[in-house]
């Protein structure tokens, strides 16, 4: 067997590509795919695999995938609709560029950004925001935002690039050293293919055009990795329509930790931050050194990493109660 990354992904088909730059186009065995607990379970683009040609078949046939190695940082959400499973989107990730548009619409919220930064550092990514088009931002837009994003993500790095224009991006490349794998995360229309071929300094992605109203094509239609010429890897993801999370309350209260500094100055411990006395969490607010909005997603994040504690925690204990019952 040889050791390959997956390279390209659409649903169970993939490329997967050997040390030496040689391209496989594989699929999971038989074997594998009887072991899959969860979906979870099955490769995604980023992973390292070890394949080996099926039985009879030239080495310019397909190849099957026996087994993914451990992964060491992954992306997940919670799988869209109403199953109760995670989804890996993108494995072996070092640095996760959070692509947000500056050119008008709702390209950027900040609701979003924390959704985001809450995935990535609960898959132990670190997360840079990149506000992408500026020179289609008028300068009283830009400066909102920027003030935004930066009060959000204080710990984190806010880089204000144009893939059209150049402009940031040698200070983009600064974020990550060579050899590293990024991945780029945005929704649709906010320039992540531009990004890449600005980064790249060719055209390595199609371009998408952004209709009238700001919602921008899916140009990405299935997961990639790229290959720069310092050697980084760039991981190009699909636009997403929803991020539902999928990680613990520890993860939230990580992207949140003015939050926690404040509120570790309540009077009481098991204050609820909403009507109880010497509450500094509400303090904060009314002296305007805690913006309303911010305390609020972290409110909504919270309850929602919570429910999805209790519903996998509840299915764990009902299949490992199916389980142990005599057949």
């Amino acid at each position: 067997m040889q050791k390959a990354r997956i390279v390209a992904q659409d649903h169970h088909f993939y490329t997967a590509e050997l040390a030496d730059g040689t391209r496989l186009d594989a699929r999971v065995s038989g074997a594998y795919s009887y072991r899959v607990v969860e979906a979870s379970d099955y490769p995604c683009v980023g992973d390292y695999v070890l394949v080996d040609a099926a039985p009879g078949q030239d080495t310019s046939d397909l190849f099957y995938i026996h087994e993914t190695l451990p992964r060491t940082a992954i992306l997940q959400r919670r799988r869209p609709g109403d199953r109760d499973e995670s989804q890996v989107i993108a494995a072996h990730v070092d640095v996760a560029l959070l692509v947000f548009g500056m050119d008008g619409g709702r390209a950027f919220t900040e609701g979003l950004l924390s959704r985001l930064v809450t995935t990535v550092r609960a898959g132990n990514v670190r997360p840079v925001v990149v506000l992408n088009k500026v020179d289609l931002a008028t300068p009283g837009h830009r400066d909102g935002i920027l003030e935004i994003a930066r009060a959000a993500v204080p710990e984190h790095s806010v880089c204000v690039v144009s893939a059209r224009t150049g402009a940031g991006i040698p200070e983009l490349r600064q974020q990550w050293k060579a050899g590293e794998t990024i991945c780029l995360l945005g929704i649709s229309g906010v320039g992540k293919s531009s990004l890449l071929n600005a980064l790249a300094g060719e055209a390595l992605a199609k371009e998408g055009a952004v209709r009238n109203d700001y919602k921008g094509r899916h140009t990405t239609t299935f997961r990639r990795l790229f290959s720069l010429p310092d050697g980084t890897a760039v991981i190009d993801l699909p636009g997403m329509r929803e991020l539902h999370l999928w990680s613990e309350s520890e993860a939230v209260d990580d992207s949140f930790e003015d939050i926690l500094a404040i509120a570790a100055e309540c009077r009481f411990r098991n204050c609820t931050h909403e009507h109880e006395p010497g509450c500094a969490v509400q303090q904060a607010i009314e002296a305007g050194e805690l913006q309303a909005e911010r305390f609020e997603q972290y409110q909504k994040l919270s309850a929602e990493a919570a429910f999805i504690e209790q519903r996998v925690t509840r299915f764990a204990r009902e299949a490992q109660d199916r389980q142990s019952k005599p057949r």
